[in-house]
């Protein structure tokens, strides 16, 4: 048997909450824990895109961490104009010269 929770909510998100066990016709439980399920995904995705913009994790760590593809990793980044590669103009001048 899964741990047992309580918390305090404002009658606004419970409101919401009720809404949801009518819209997925289930139980306010399983509503609940279907969205949390949501929102930590949510959240696992937009840490892992600051980590990556900040170069302190790779993109394919990331991807693992979040459970989705490295291409659909890839596709956040893109959507979201990240650079992950930290190569700066400088770095390929500075490489260009070396081929000289």
């Amino acid at each position: 048997m899964e741990p047992t929770i309580s918390v305090r909510l404002k009658k606004s998100i419970l409101k919401d909450i009720m809404e949801v066990e009518k819209e997925w016709q289930t139980d306010r439980s399983e509503a609940i824990r279907r969205l949390l399920v949501q929102a930590i995904g949510c959240w696992k995705i937009k840490n892992a895109l600051e980590n990556i913009r900040l170069h302190k994790t790779s993109l394919s760590k990331a991807a693992r961490d979040c459970n989705v593809s490295l291409w659909e990793m890839l596709e956040m980044v893109k959507e979201k104009s990240i650079d992950w590669v930290d190569y700066s103009k400088a770095d390929l001048d500075k490489d260009l010269k070396l081929l000289k």
